[in-house]
């Protein structure tokens, strides 16, 4: 277990090492379309743990059918199964879905679909998932509103987000991230500004550094890590 947390440990320091490289050499930096969470193998990222926790305690139940969007390497998927009566996963990424297909079909008992899809349709009627989730997704997304209106559609009763919080110490000077694989970061108005209209919000914000750990607040805080609002789907 020890050798485990060091190589995580390793890891995740490599990706900090990359960012602050690309951050300083333009030249170097990669497409974002080309991002694959399968380069996160061995590594774990501790906001997205504390966001699929957030919305496991807060939006799930025994009875709730759950579409995971954007699973990555799975394990929102298992924290869902928790509690979930069922859970979903969809990506854009076949990398992603060979290596989750390996690992968790067959091991996790809830889960019922995996498949890849075309970033913007779900392949799925209206009302179809109890609630949705998205995290660390929308960042990526390049026609953000269309997404979120599909998730929105395939769902009852809405969907939760968790998205990085805009900071300076993560943002360059020109407004980007530092965070070569991000297309944007939204502050807490930006990101209320857009989401607003699709119907009413509960907001929710996890606080702390990057390495956790984190506190769940209802208001903005000085350390808020990342924006983690539920859209509640209109009537």
């Amino acid at each position: 277990m020890r050798n485990y947390f060091r190589t995580v440990h390793m890891n995740n320091s490599i990706e900090k090492l990359k960012n602050w490289g690309y951050s300083r050499f333009k030249g170097l930096r990669p497409d974002p379309k080309e991002y694959s969470t399968i380069v996160g193998v061995g590594s774990i990222v501790p906001v997205q743990i504390e966001a699929y926790f957030l919305a496991l305690n807060k939006y799930v139940d025994e009875r709730t059918k759950v579409l995971d969007v954007g699973f990555g390497l799975g394990y929102g998927l298992n924290i869902l199964a928790i509690k979930a009566r069922e859970v979903n996963g969809v990506d854009i990424d076949k990398k992603v879905l060979d290596y989750c297909t390996n690992t968790l079909v067959g091991r996790n008992p809830r889960l019922d679909y995996l498949n890849i899809f075309d970033g913007y349709n779900l392949p799925f009627a209206e009302n179809t998932f109890d609630i949705v989730t998205c995290v660390d997704v929308i960042e990526h997304v390049e026609d953000y509103e269309k997404l979120i209106g599909e998730m929105l559609r395939v769902s009852k009763k809405g969907v939760f987000f968790s998205t990085p919080n805009r900071r300076p110490e993560n943002t360059n000077k020109n407004g980007t991230p530092k965070n070569y694989w991000h297309l944007r970061e939204w502050s807490y108005d930006e990101f209320d500004e857009i989401i607003r209209k699709y119907g009413k919000l509960e907001w929710n914000f996890i606080n702390g550094p990057y390495e956790g750990p984190f506190t769940i607040s209802t208001s903005l805080s000085n350390d808020t890590f990342a924006l983690s609002p539920f859209i509640f789907k209109k009537e």
